[in-house]
């Protein structure tokens, strides 16, 4: 019997086939997501063991490269058979781009232009002269053979430097007062007399002190024999 109708129940969720509600639902429910079981390895449905594989096992390791060779035929060690996997050095190849210089000519105005292909080059300049007139004032490469190089200044202050121990300088104004070089000479020597008079004059003190002292040696041998003859007479008496 062919269908004349097929709908969904609204109310009920079910199929309802020529006008008639049939028993069995047209909305499918949610489904359960499995979860690998990382014990057993399985697939798990709503907790429930499916035994279905989920998480796969190691397998066996498999041979090296050189242990295939080896069961190929391979006659040598490991160590020439990894210095055979290097290849003999290859030919120089061509440079990706060259560059050539083809005609330099004057004309109405300065231009380059490629006569030759996007990666061999040939480079054609057309120079006018009114472009050419400022280039008469500049060096030559020849001319700047005799400038110091940039390596040779590397002692040299730099400006800020420079500014740095300049602000710790004296200005004009203070220079001003300071004597000059003869008037401290001047006071140089005299200062140098100074010191040699009153070198002169310690010395003549010292010969003073010493006959000072021998004088008191004198004097005290003079008393003491004072003494001893007076001791002597008085005993006598």
């Amino acid at each position: 019997m062919a269908i004349e109708s097929l709908s969904i129940d609204p109310a009920s969720k079910k199929w309802v086939i020529d006008g008639v509600i049939q028993d069995y639902s047209a909305v499918g429910q949610d489904g359960a997501t499995p979860t690998p079981d990382q014990t057993t390895g399985h697939w798990l449905i709503s907790g429930k063991d499916t035994g279905i594989q989920a998480i796969g096992k190691d397998g066996k390791d498999g041979k090296s490269a050189y242990q295939l060779a080896v069961d190929n035929g391979y006659p040598s060690s490991l160590d020439t058979w990894l210095a055979s996997l290097k290849g003999d050095k290859g030919d120089k190849g061509d440079t990706a781009l060259s560059v050539k210089v083809g005609s330099v000519s004057s004309g109405d105005t300065t231009t380059v232009t490629n006569s030759g292909t996007s990666t061999d080059l040939v480079l054609n300049f057309t120079f006018a002269p009114k472009d050419l007139e400022g280039l008469a004032s500049y060096a030559t490469k020849t001319d700047l053979n005799d400038y110091v190089k940039t390596s040779v200044l590397t002692g040299y202050y730099t400006s800020a430097q420079l500014d740095t121990k300049l602000s710790a300088k004296a200005d004009l104004s203070m220079v001003a007062n300071i004597a000059d070089k003869d008037t401290v000479q001047t006071f140089s020597n005299k200062v140098d007399q100074l010191t040699s008079l009153v070198n002169s004059q310690d010395q003549t003190i010292a010969g003073l002190q010493t006959q000072l002292n021998t004088a008191l040696a004198q004097l005290k041998t003079v008393m003491a024999k004072v003494n001893s003859s007076a001791t002597t007479t008085s005993s006598q008496t």
